[in-house]
């Protein structure tokens, strides 16, 4: 899929891939986003496109001017999945709608799993180690 605009001047195509970079940015940078999940896949599109290439996080559908969005993503264990989620959909409809002048109509957020979330060592002594 492609989001095509032509216009006296000439054309502008967007490929889905740079909009679903511009919604991974996005959404990697909401606290308790551990990471993303590829979607299932799309039987009809697989069998259309004739490989089996890794699915993408992101699912885009355009309907009509508008951008449906779809993003696969897995939360920090511990994290209320309501304002992670609500927090993914703003960045994402606002780096998306800024970045491509395309209105998108709904950003649907799919918790893919839960992770548990291991602080990260230092490589400094701690008190006990001194």
């Amino acid at each position: 899929m492609e989001i095509s605009k032509y216009g006296a001047k000439g054309g502008l195509i967007i490929s889905e891939e740079a909009v679903s970079s511009i919604a991974t940015n996005a959404a990697k940078d909401v606290d308790g986003v551990t990471g993303f999940s590829n979607r299932p896949a799309d039987v009809v599109s697989t069998i259309k496109k004739g490989s089996l290439k890794v699915m993408s996080p992101v699912r885009i559908v355009q309907d009509g001017d508008d951008l449906d969005i779809s993003i696969y993503i897995n939360i920090a264990n511990g994290k209320k999945i309501q304002p992670v989620a609500e927090e993914v959909q703003r960045v994402v409809k606002e780096a998306v709608q800024n970045m491509t002048g395309k209105l998108v109509s709904k950003v649907n957020v799919i918790i893919a799993s839960v992770e548990d979330v291991k602080p990260q060592s230092s490589d400094e002594p701690t008190e006990t180690e001194e």
